[in-house]
């Protein structure tokens, strides 16, 4: 009997790095769901990806209005019957408020509750009211994958409301890998490392050749929608330092550290019952 096809949704993929790895998965035999606001960019990622051993098909949404992630994660569902792979890549940046914040910093303060909300809804609702509806059937499947891409850690103490957002998206991204273990679904954060070659760094003027190539999302997302990747969790891997002439479970340890924040950060002092597991 054939092996059925893995799916994976990806938001954010009509662009960009989300894009990178939506062509990278279908290259490698994945069905792939695209999805994001702009449906011509949709389209034009699909033909891009050119003829793949996987099938892409792609749906328009904007994560920011309520109930679009709920139809999203239904939708997507429907077309191939069931998701296995979630990739949170979709995002809003700093670059939707300023393109000059390099030379003159967006302060927090100049948010009202419109943009503050709008960040949050992209970056960390959107994101976890997706991982809420498709991980039961992963469990129930008993292998599956989340992936968030978040940001790097200065990035999240140094640019309001991006930062801030995506620093929430990693917690609960760190809190998905505590309750999913040992149900054969994984949750992990994959960032760049650094800052890449896309349409957002154009606009602010970063010169390309000062960027690593967006490209660098290829091999590490092929390895966390892979059955190397069983029992991996609760990681965030960086591309940049991915080693591309080392096997795959070798490449991730040498470019991955724990989710979230280690040292000190992790050293809060609480009560016994607090930290005791709760009863399975």
């Amino acid at each position: 009997m054939a092996k059925e096809k893995r799916v994976a949704l990806v938001t954010g993929g009509g662009r960009g790095l989300g894009q990178v790895m939506a062509t990278a998965l279908l290259q490698n035999g994945y069905d792939v769901i695209l999805a994001s606001t702009d449906t011509a960019a949709l389209k034009d990622a699909v033909a891009k990806a050119g003829d793949t051993r996987g099938t892409a098909k792609w749906i328009a949404v904007d994560l920011a209005l309520p109930g679009e992630a709920e139809r999203l994660a239904e939708q997507a569902t429907a077309l191939f019957g069931r998701v296995d792979i979630l990739i949170n890549n979709a995002g809003i940046s700093i670059n939707a408020l300023s393109r000059d914040y390099f030379t003159n910093p967006y302060r927090f303060w100049k948010s009202d509750r419109a943009v503050i909300e709008r960040f949050f809804a992209i970056n960390t609702i959107a994101p976890l009211v997706l991982s809420n509806l498709l991980v039961p059937g992963m469990i129930e499947r008993g292998w599956g994958r989340i992936v968030a891409n978040t940001t790097s850690l200065d990035t999240m103490l140094r640019i309001p409301l991006y930062g801030g957002s995506k620093a929430a998206l990693e917690a609960e991204s760190a809190v998905m890998a505590k309750d999913l273990a040992d149900t054969g679904v994984t949750a992990n954060v994959l960032i760049p490392g650094g800052g890449t070659a896309t349409r957002m760094t154009d606009e602010v003027g970063i010169p390309r050749d000062q960027l690593f190539p967006d490209t660098i999302m290829a091999a590490p997302v092929l390895f966390l929608a892979s059955d190397e990747s069983n029992g991996f969790s609760g990681r965030r891997l960086l591309a940049n330092r991915w080693k591309t002439d080392l096997p795959m479970k070798e490449a991730a340890a040498l470019a991955s550290d724990p989710i979230a924040w280690t040292g000190f950060g992790t050293a809060g002092l609480h009560p016994t019952m607090a930290m005791q597991a709760p009863a399975k």
